[in-house]
């Protein structure tokens, strides 16, 4: 079935890269959104690789018209957060959210799941976001400049600030790991209530009672992409910030 076989727990192996599996190709305890994901990053990739000898700067197709209309639109989302620092992090916020967004997406197809409905895909991504977070704040700061950002004014409060600080701190990836998590789940967890219904009352007349959802899931995958990218964006513009500006 389509996205609401994703409410299972992702170690249960039921979509049809379960021969995957079957075959000893892959562990047992390994959950199946992992071969999901890595779908993903190929496809991706191929589109990239495929479109790439195909670009030119004059009478561009289609697909070139797309792809530039989601940089450019990516791009100028980034820069009216961060500014300048776009240059170097828009890549980075364009493939958080276009992968997330593919994640979102995999689950309508049928007999395939949404990885990020597995709470290890949502934590993964927040954990990279973290490390990225991390990484501009200490390249723009230094690292003692950046530590004394949690340490907080004045230093007399520091052995008090600090400690607050690193909790909010290591609060962030929690916070984006269960929304992402929960709304694909929630979401999935309808869809299939929605299934087990039709199939337990009207038996094998299937009625696309799940139609409805399947395409509000399409609007909050776009949406849950789109958080996840701007909160991601937003911690990094604190970061580099500064303490007295962000104050």
């Amino acid at each position: 079935m389509a996205h609401g076989h994703t409410a299972k727990n992702g170690l249960e192996h039921g979509t049809w890269l379960h021969w995957l599996y079957h075959y000893k190709i892959l562990p047992e305890w390994l959950p199946e959104v992992v071969p999901e994901t890595f779908l993903v990053v190929l496809l991706l990739s191929a589109v990239v690789i495929l479109a790439r000898p195909r670009l030119r700067t004059r009478n561009p197709g289609r697909l070139q018209v797309f792809l530039e209309y989601c940089v450019t639109s990516l791009d100028s989302f980034v820069r009216g957060i961060v500014g300048d620092e776009a240059k170097t992090l828009t890549p980075i916020i364009g493939t958080f959210f276009i992968f997330i967004l593919c994640l979102n997406l995999l689950g309508l197809i049928p007999g395939l799941t949404s990885p990020t409905s597995n709470i290890n895909t949502p934590a993964s991504l927040a954990i990279i976001a973290f490390a990225v977070v991390q990484f501009y704040g200490i390249r723009k700061q230094g690292l003692l400049n950046y530590l004394k950002h949690f340490a907080g004014e004045p230093l007399i409060l520091a052995p008090l600030m600090f400690p607050i600080h690193v909790i909010g701190e290591l609060a962030r990836p929690v916070s984006l790991t269960v929304r992402l998590f929960g709304n694909i789940f929630g979401e999935d967890m309808v869809i299939a209530i929605l299934i087990l219904i039709v199939t337990s009352v009207l038996g094998k007349l299937l009625l696309p009672l799940q139609f409805p959802m399947m395409i509000f899931a399409i609007f909050t995958s776009f949406v849950q992409s789109l958080v996840f990218s701007m909160l991601v964006t937003i911690y990094v513009t604190v970061a580099i910030s500064g303490h007295e500006e962000h104050s």
